[in-house]
């Protein structure tokens, strides 16, 4: 079998390996394949972060990221190391910025078509990651077709089925659904897994899981090198959520425990326990304000095997569960069960391969007013990893076939433990995302109906919307459209030097009336997008790619000719080298002081993100006013601005050595400072790149 000396990812929690895992080799990288004879200057530090990084690496995936860092250092040394190239591509792989495994993955294969037996593989991974369902198939299909038909008897990963993800994918994001996805933030989130939310049904409480360290001392799970999971708490405060708590000790096992749902009088808490028979699903009462110490539920739903997560219908009689005790269909499948006239549970009855599939199924919740019932499959109509599916009872008490919830609340990664309100209008769940806190995190969902939402403050200013970070949230308003009146907004993406297409480019088009993002599109290997729009009118774009400045500019749609239903929009970004500089056109300050407005904070995030996503990179934050008063005067001024856009940034977790900030009063003019729109546009902050 190709696939030998493997370590095994999970992006899955309550267990240790799932079918949706992904391998990859191993590969070692040898002193000889690394080093560079011309060039021994530097050559000792770098490979002491290569040997640092393969130990980090080989321990599992909890030290990926460790890894990562360790490899990146190394990649200054020697950026054209095959196998360096390929380790990094898979920590990226593992991590919420998955997005930058294509480049180190591509890179490795054109080095050396033959650095891993499991390439292809890699490379389809990452193409189904970043949406780009196209190449990805053709990678299946290339790692497939290296395997004999001895090899394949044996074969242990479902690429037919990865094949159908990326069909069902490409239909599910061409018809999104309506909806607001939007981050916890890190008072909640962390670098860790978060996940599982549980709302108090009382109290502006909710209970989650993470795989956070908490104290220093805290022991890893064998079986990923992830620490253990802990349960806790954050206290809901309007619309903020207080720093997150680990929650009482008596909850705590010597292993793993999650949260699963609270009773809805707040008196009883249902947790998993990892060491109890293979995996159980415990309770605790609340007694005199105190959990008690778990216990395990009805032995007919106990067995040797696992039992995970659980729900229980508004009126408490019957219950969903998910095992994979004898009778499962796949791993992991959902059980029924229901109280008899003694008060006892019923044998647990396998809900069937109609809703049970080969793969697994996790994170079952039963809405609290209707007769409908959530839960998350790698199975059905699945784009990849876990998407969250519901079924509904009749009255003839038959349950439907699962439909899949859409993008993009549902994605190529897991999304799972999905919690809606009885409403129907907001839910909670557990999602990996472009640039979260890291790993899983907990998003909120608002569905959005037909009303529209978050107007302007400002309408007259680009892109200065009034809401939270951008990499925080998604939005997306498909308009019910007749074929024949579709429009859509097309064209190419390409380096501003070079003309060359860039590829898994992000264009997000946003409708300025209504302060939000209508559509999202990515660019193919020739550089093409394509996103549906409502109406032939002007939009604010976003464009972002890897190694490139970020790009926001008017699409003004209004003066284009329609074509075929289509209306071009080219763009060009500009590549991040040494020396390069971008005027930071929507940060705001307050008359003659430094003090940043709420508008500002659009722009701010984009810098933030473009640090983040780019780890080497340092800048100079510079400020800059206009030739009236003093030079003295404006020198302070420039650079206290210029500071506060740097305490910002440090603000969101960018390292304080990256950034440098200056005030060069009116000495870098880039207008007329006689005219009043000259002097608007001298008075300007921008960053320049001082090293990548």
């Amino acid at each position: 079998m190709k696939l030998i000396n493997t370590i095994i990812i999970s992006f899955l929690i309550l267990f240790t390996t799932s079918q949706f895992a992904i391998s990859q080799e191993d590969v070692k990288i040898k002193k000889s394949d690394f080093r560079i004879e011309i060039k021994e200057v530097g050559f000792k530090d770098a490979w002491k972060n290569v040997k640092e990084g393969e130990k980090l690496f080989s321990a599992g995936l909890g030290t990926f990221p460790q890894a990562l860092e360790h490899y990146l250092k190394a990649f200054k040394y020697n950026s054209d190391c095959a196998k360096l190239n390929y380790k990094i591509g898979v920590c990226f792989l593992a991590t919420d910025k998955f997005y930058h495994a294509t480049e180190y993955l591509e890179k490795a294969y054109l080095k050396d078509n033959n650095v891993t037996d499991d390439i292809h593989y890699m490379l389809a991974r990452a193409y189904h990651l970043n949406l780009d369902f196209e190449n990805a198939i053709e990678q299946y299909k290339a790692y497939y077709s290296s395997f004999s038909v001895k090899e394949l008897e044996e074969f242990e990963v479902g690429v037919d089925n990865y094949i159908k993800q990326c069909k069902y994918g490409m239909d599910l994001v061409n018809n999104p659904v309506r909806v607001i996805i939007n981050n916890l933030g890190e008072r909640v989130n962390s670098e860790y897994d978060d996940y599982n939310p549980v709302l108090h049904p009382n109290l502006d409480i909710m209970y989650f899981t993470s795989r956070r360290e908490t104290d220093g001392k805290d022991r890893r799970f064998e079986g990923d090198n992830k620490f253990y999971e802990n349960v806790f708490t954050s206290e809901q405060a309007g619309d903020v959520w207080k720093k997150a708590k680990i929650l009482d000790n008596k909850l705590d096992s010597k292993g793993n425990e999650s949260v699963l749902t609270i009773s809805p009088d707040g008196n009883k808490i249902y947790l998993y326990n990892g060491n109890e028979n293979g995996g159980d699903i415990m309770v605790s009462e609340l007694k005199k304000g105190s959990w008690k110490s778990p216990k395990g539920i009805s032995r007919r739903i106990l067995t040797k095997d696992k039992e995970t997560t659980i729900a229980f219908s508004p009126d408490g009689t019957e219950m969903f569960f998910v095992s994979n005790q004898d009778g499962t269909i796949g791993g992991m499948d959902l059980f029924y069960s229901k109280l008899d006239e003694k008060e006892k549970w019923s044998e647990p009855i396998n809900m069937g391969a109609a809703i049970n599939t080969i793969y697994d199924e996790e994170g079952v919740y039963w809405h609290p007013k209707e007769d409908k019932v959530y839960f998350s499959s790698q199975g059905h109509n699945s784009m990849g990893g876990f998407d969250v599916f519901v079924i509904e009872r009749d009255e003839e008490g038959m349950w439907s076939n699962p439909t899949n919830l859409g993008y993009p609340i549902n994605s190529p990664n897991d999304d799972i433990f999905f919690k809606i309100d009885e409403n129907g209008k907001q839910a909670y769940y557990s999602s990996v995302r472009d640039n979260g806190a890291g790993g899983k995190d907990i998003y909120k969902i608002i569905f959005l109906g037909e009303e529209k939402e978050m107007k302007l403050k400002t309408e007259d200013i680009l892109l200065a919307w009034n809401y939270k970070p951008i990499e925080n949230m998604f939005y997306h308003d498909p308009v019910e459209l007749k074929v024949d009146t579709a429009l859509f907004m097309v064209g190419l993406v390409t380096d501003s030097k070079t003309a060359e297409k860039i590829k898994l480019a992000k264009v997000e088009v946003i409708d300025l009336e209504e302060s939000r993002v209508i559509a999202t599109g990515l660019t193919d290997t020739a550089g093409y997008y394509q996103v549906k729009i409502g109406k032939k009118k002007d939009y604010g774009v976003e464009v972002t790619a890897k190694d490139y400045l970020f790009f926001v500019t008017m699409a003004q749609l209004s003066q284009k000719q329609v074509v075929d239903s289509k209306i071009q929009a080219n763009f060009q970004l500009d590549r991040i080298d040494v020396g390069a500089k971008m005027v930071l056109k929507n940060i705001f300050f307050e008359t003659n002081k430094a003090a940043l407005k709420e508008e500002s904070t659009a722009e701010l995030q984009r810098v933030a993100g473009l640090l983040l996503d780019n780890p080497t990179i340092r800048l100079e934050i510079s400020g800059h006013t206009d030739n009236v008063g003093s030079y003295r005067a404006n020198q302070k001024l420039s650079e206290a601005r210029a500071k506060s856009v740097v305490d910002y940034l440090v603000q969101q977790g960018v390292a304080e050595d990256r950034l440098e900030y200056k005030g060069y009063s009116f000495n870098q003019p880039i207008a007329d400072n006689n005219t009043a729109e000259g002097r608007a546009q001298n008075r300007r902050v921008e960053f320049k790149v001082l090293s990548k």
